[in-house]
């Protein structure tokens, strides 16, 4: 592998086995590498409790760390806990982005579930502001600004 500077960009320059040279814009061969670990990373590194205490570890302002232990959390049925984990998840950096409007819903939720209707209606809404329909979040956020969660349902 060579690298070789032209101009603003720096090109990796990639011989195969067949002799050929295949020259690679770094922004690209960064951005492939980067898009591959990233759509990894969001689905693994946080999918047990040690793995996203491990995640908070390196990262403390770990949105999806913090996101998948409050969502833990309220399907516990621990509210609280969710509340102040979701609230962390939403004071992170917000990566990857759907972690802000997901956040949002599952506050309401927990808000409903424990009564306070109006603090829901305010996260409902604050996830609707988003514009982030990832996985149906506003259909979600718009099902229950017109009906109150009910624990028990999904």
């Amino acid at each position: 592998m060579d690298r070789r500077r032209h101009g603003a960009v720096t090109r990796i320059t990639l011989k195969s086995t067949l002799s050929n040279t295949m020259r690679v814009p770094m922004k690209l061969l960064t951005l492939t590498f980067l898009s591959v670990g990233m759509a990894f990373s969001q689905s693994n590194e946080c999918g047990t409790p040690e793995q996203c205490q491990s995640l908070l570890a390196a990262n403390p302002k770990s949105s999806l760390a913090h996101y998948r232990i409050g969502e833990r959390f309220f399907l516990d049925n621990n509210f609280q806990s969710g509340a102040n984990e979701l609230s962390s998840a939403l004071k992170g950096d917000l990566d990857p982005k759907w972690t802000e409007v997901w956040s949002h819903v599952i506050l309401g939720k927990i808000f409903d579930a424990v009564g306070q209707r109006d603090r829901a209606i305010t996260q409902y809404q604050l996830a609707l502001r988003t514009g982030d329909n990832t996985r149906g979040a506003m259909d979600e956020a718009t099902k229950y600004l017109q009906s109150p969660y009910k624990r028990g349902t999904p």
